[in-house]
């Protein structure tokens, strides 16, 4: 075993340091053959990569941006609460929601390279939108900022009753 003042490049045959730790891993736990292992995780972490790339970067960038578009609305009630903007008649949440609607639009145009076509079909009256079924959430977000900044409109979403009953 190396002993305390010497490393895995003073002695007679010089090793890397991933070799080096290797070998100590193996010292330490008793396994013999540790590099086997080890050269078999890297071929797992390669193998997986490209899932990780996916479909679980851009659900946490997705829960990132919803996490950060809560901290945006603490923060702007925190900076407006005694000073109700003009523009905003009065009103702090439309404030809160142009600003929030800006955020995803930006996120829905750059990362998935959302485009709302058609929204000048939209009547100024009641109107009825059919989403498609393999909609995400994330689809209707970016349909709702769109058409927020667009055309300063609301847009609510009728669903079956089990969608009541899913966590989250």
């Amino acid at each position: 075993m190396i002993g305390r003042n010497e490393s895995c490049t003073a002695g007679p045959i010089p090793m890397s340091y991933l070799t080096c730790l290797a070998h100590l891993l193996g010292e330490w736990t008793g396994m013999e053959h540790i590099e086997d292992y080890l050269s078999y995780t890297v071929y797992l972490s390669w193998l997986l990569f490209p899932v990780v790339i996916a479909f679980i970067f851009p659900a946490i960038i997705f829960i990132f941006f919803t996490y950060f578009s809560i901290l945006l609305v603490h923060i702007y009630i925190y900076k407006r609460k005694n000073e109700l903007n003009e523009a905003n008649s009065g009103d702090i949440w439309y404030g809160v929601k142009e600003m929030l609607a800006t955020v995803w639009d930006r996120h829905g145009r750059i990362w998935h390279g959302y485009e709302l076509h058609g929204d000048e079909n939209i009547p100024e009256g009641p109107a009825l939108i059919v989403f498609y079924h393999g909609a995400w959430p994330g689809d209707f977000m970016y349909f709702m900022a769109r058409l927020l900044l667009q055309r300063k409109r609301y847009c609510y979403a009728v669903t079956d009753y089990f969608v009541s009953r899913l966590p989250g």
